[in-house]
């Protein structure tokens, strides 16, 4: 097995797993008996389990019907699941102690993906698909290695 794809199955693994603690933290807190904490916890918890399927990208009919609708095509993109682990990551602040701690995880892992999508433009493109919108040709590559 290639570094490259030892690497973007370590990305993988360590994305499931922080969807589904997150999705933990996000269930204990909507089980408080108050409105704005269901509602907040339940919503949090939705948007945690659909990227858990989109981060293992597993059962297929889920991800069949993501990549068949408008949204859910984006959130195979960088820029997409970007977007969504900042809410996510926002939403987990308000959650308490745990919360934090998984808001922190959750940040820390999308720029370490950023990090390494700079270092090795390969895995990056094997874990994210590029957006039909996205006009840019932008490299992922460090200004050093194009020789700028």
């Amino acid at each position: 097995m290639s570094s490259r794809h030892r690497l973007t199955r370590s990305f993988r693994t360590l994305s499931g797993l922080l969807y589904l603690l997150n999705l933990a933290v996000a269930v204990k807190f909507a089980l408080k008996p108050h409105y704005l904490d269901i509602l907040v916890g339940a919503l949090t918890g939705l948007a945690c389990l659909v990227m858990f399927c989109v981060a293992v990208e597993m059962p297929t009919m889920v991800i069949t019907k993501l990549e068949s609708s408008k949204l859910g095509e984006n959130l195979f993109t960088f820029r997409g699941r970007y977007i969504v682990d900042l809410l996510i990551a926002l939403f987990l602040f308000a959650m308490g102690v745990w919360g934090i701690l998984m808001a922190v995880a959750t940040l820390i892992l999308i720029f370490g993906i950023r990090f390494v999508g700079v270092k090795q433009p390969d895995a990056f493109n094997e874990i994210f698909r590029h957006s039909e919108h996205d006009t840019s040709e932008a490299s992922y590559t460090l200004d050093t290695e194009t020789g700028s």
